[in-house]
């Protein structure tokens, strides 16, 4: 098994390859994953090479997206002032254009039977703002927060 992906992510590149290893003397079979990472001059930002048994693939994965989050964390330029939180979605703090609150106001009416907190978690990723955010809104446009479909004052 080989594997060769590359991905442009602001002003970084980042490249993995995988390749696979078979079962040694005392080794179980693996997967060796080189990690690549470059600025916009080329100036190495990430850099790695694992080893990863075939059976531990998945553990492997979900812990090195947990401490990969919580290392990104503690790096975050933006904090809510209790100290270190996430990175502030992109729209956050500005002001809503017409255009994104028809979109919510629409998305929202539309959404007959769907869950109230899967819908606004959905439509703040997709509007880039704060669950908290979409649900402040939504009254503003005449949406009953608490219930997709139903608009405010409608039993």
């Amino acid at each position: 098994m080989d594997f060769h992906d590359e991905i442009r992510i602001g002003q970084h590149t980042y490249g993995v390859k995988a390749r696979g290893e078979p079962a040694g003397e005392g080794q179980p079979a693996g997967v060796a994953v080189e990690f690549t990472g470059a600025d916009a001059d080329g100036r190495v930002v990430a850099e790695g090479t694992l080893l990863i048994a075939v059976d531990g693939l998945g553990d492997a994965g979900a812990f090195l997206i947990r401490t990969l989050d919580g290392l990104a964390a503690l790096h975050a330029p933006w904090s809510n002032g209790r100290g270190r939180s996430r990175p502030r979605p992109p729209n956050a703090g500005r002001a809503w254009t017409d255009s994104d609150g028809e979109l919510l106001r629409e998305r929202w009416l539309s959404a007959l039977g769907d869950s109230a907190g899967r819908l606004a978690g959905e439509l703040a990723e997709e509007l880039g703002r704060t669950r908290a955010a979409v649900r402040a809104q939504l009254p503003r446009l005449g949406c009953d927060p608490d219930l997709p479909g139903r608009a405010l004052g409608r039993s």
